[in-house]
């Protein structure tokens, strides 16, 4: 971030009149409108494909909004200030999570066929026994993927997450709706807060108590919710993804699938920063320093990915069990999956590893959304791969159901986590306000080269 004050005061001028984009409105509904198309057409082609391409979305698009207020929470606990100008973005991405939550639900109450351990499933047409016997590998297996202690696991764990989520951004928003609203009945007596607001500043006092207050909150809950997330999206890969092929299993599955969807979310961030900050009017915070900051993230969370993929195949790959083999050969060799898997690896490691070591790609717009854009399909496109060869067991590979089915489902699950997003930054103050951090720290020393005559030095 620039040294310099930040006033804010323009940024709430700019909730006059703010309405969400009809643009950005009309694309989503298309979106949503070809996912339902997609998935109505599946059930009648294949229920297992569209199934699958159901909880490929679900675990996707809650990657996006939970990862995003995850990093909300990570700009918290570590009192950063260079991802101050984002974090508003992140907690508007959490307002997918109820209808996440809901979706969830009708999954599990409808969807859940897809297990090959439930009766009649979707994949063979018939059940396979739940006594315990040398498929499962282990007596309590059975007990602990019974669908009614799944759905309950489930039900409750995500609910949980996302009730600790609604009061971390509810105390990250207090404060500054409060501010909001003062500011706005002496500059515009004629403005309107949404009548939501109310929900969240009940009772306010003065806005220096607001703010500690605030700030003794989020703090308390940013630690619950770090770990609730590390171990209840952990239990979403365990039993949504994993739980479909259940002979097959690697602890390190969760952590993998959890530090993804965080991965995820940073893309998902960048691009909407980038591509709203001048609807936002908070171009002069997003800056090219606040974007190389986020490409270096971005770049470490890459590498990341691809060590805890490695560390997964290789004792799997040396140990050469053959109920632990057939996931990664399924995947990997024969060939109705194989390019699918070199696919991923280009696009969620070669391309991105390779252009994010530029530092000037991280701080020119649009090649940097171009990456993170590469990023959010490889991710897909890899959810996809763990989901689809588990409950379909063709010799082809079925490029129509693909097509038709796959690819609208993950669009209309994108544009629900736009939609969300964008809805809720058109009714919110774009930043934290009242924050702080948002401000430069008083014992910081910015050296900026002279620049030359006509050159910017923020853009």
């Amino acid at each position: 971030m620039s040294s310099e004050h930040v006033d804010v005061n323009p940024i709430l001028e700019g909730l006059v009149g703010r309405k969400l984009p009809r643009s950005v409105l009309a694309v989503s509904a298309i979106a949503i409108g070809l996912g339902l198309l997609g998935f109505i057409y599946g059930l009648f082609a294949n229920p297992a494909w569209a199934w699958g391409a159901f909880v490929t979305g679900l675990v996707y698009s809650l990657g996006i909004a939970q990862g995003a207020v995850i990093f909300a929470v990570i700009m918290t606990l570590t009192w950063g200030r260079w991802g101050r100008p984002l974090k508003r973005i992140g907690e508007a991405a959490g307002f997918y999570l109820p209808v996440g939550y809901v979706l969830l639900l009708i999954f599990l109450f409808f969807g859940h066929k897809l297990y090959p351990f439930v009766p009649n499933n979707y994949v063979t047409g018939t059940a396979v026994s739940l006594q315990p016997h040398s498929l499962w590998g282990h007596s309590t297996k059975p007990f602990w993927l019974g669908i009614d202690m799944l759905i309950a696991r489930q039900a409750l764990g995500v609910g949980f997450m996302i009730l600790i989520s609604f009061f971390y951004i509810r105390a990250s928003l207090r404060p500054d709706l409060i501010q909001t609203q003062t500011f706005m009945r002496q500059k515009h007596p004629e403005w309107k807060a949404p009548g939501w607001w109310s929900w969240f500043t009940g009772n306010p006092k003065s806005i220096e108590d607001e703010v500690k207050k605030s700030d003794h909150t989020q703090s308390i809950l940013a630690v619950i919710l770090a770990w609730t997330y590390a171990i209840v999206f952990s239990f979403v890969a365990f039993d949504l993804v994993m739980a479909l092929s259940p002979w097959w299993y690697s602890n390190m599955f969760g952590g993998w699938v959890f530090a993804s969807s965080f991965w995820l979310s940073l893309a998902f961030i960048g691009i909407v920063a980038l591509m709203a900050r001048d609807w936002l009017g908070i171009r002069d915070l997003v800056t090219r320093a606040v974007t190389h900051d986020l490409g270096k993230l971005t770049l470490a969370f890459c590498m990341f990915w691809a060590y805890t993929l490695f560390a997964q195949i290789l004792p799997i790959w040396y140990g050469n069990m053959p109920d632990q083999t057939q996931f990664l050969l399924v995947r990997m060799r024969l060939p109705e999956w194989a390019w699918l898997a070199r696919t991923v690896g280009v696009l969620c490691f070669l391309m991105p590893f390779t252009v994010l070591t530029s530092r000037g790609i991280k701080k020119m717009k649009w090649p940097f959304i171009g990456i993170l854009s590469t990023i959010m399909l490889g991710l897909f496109l890899e959810r996809t791969l763990l989901v689809m060869p588990s409950v379909y067991l063709g010799d082809t590979f079925p490029t129509g159901l693909f097509l038709a089915v796959s690819i609208p489902v993950g669009i209309g699950f994108v544009g629900l986590v736009t939609l969300c997003t964008t809805w809720a930054l058109s009714q919110l103050p774009p930043v934290t306000v009242s924050d702080p951090r948002l401000q430069p720290h008083p014992w910081d020393v910015h050296v900026h080269p002279i620049p030359e005559r006509g050159q910017s030095t923020s853009h």
